[in-house]
């Protein structure tokens, strides 16, 4: 299962419908606090985590997450190109950051690597 956690619903929507054709299932949270409970209870594989969130700063999820499990491959989704973020986003354990709007052939590479796949076999 992957985690989607996006205040935008239809950037979780978009991602679920390409992580289905993908193969894989997902959940969705709109709320840093909602995504930490369900990152506790359901283990994802992969967590896709923007930045900006309503509660709490991406970031600020993004370090809960990793000391909950800090194997859990969490991507970042952001939609302003500050270096700055970004930067401590990878300090704090980020595998990958991706832009909005997404280019889905990248996501697709990211997602793959972040879970030890090889991209040329999907």
């Amino acid at each position: 299962m992957i985690l989607v956690v996006d205040d935008e619903q239809d950037i979780c929507d978009v991602l679920s419908i390409f992580l289905k054709t993908e193969g894989y299932e997902s959940q969705t949270a709109k709320l840093g606090k909602d995504a930490i409970v369900k990152f506790k209870d359901n283990k994802p594989s992969l967590v896709f985590l923007d930045m900006k969130l309503p509660d709490l700063e991406g970031v600020e999820v993004l370090r809960k997450l990793k000391e909950l499990d800090p194997t859990t491959p969490v991507i970042m989704i952001t939609a302003f190109r500050d270096a700055e973020r970004v930067v401590n986003a990878f300090r704090l354990g980020a595998y990958d950051c991706i832009f909005k709007p997404f280019d889905f052939k990248y996501i697709k590479i990211a997602m793959l690597a972040s879970l030890g796949k090889n991209a040329q076999s999907n």
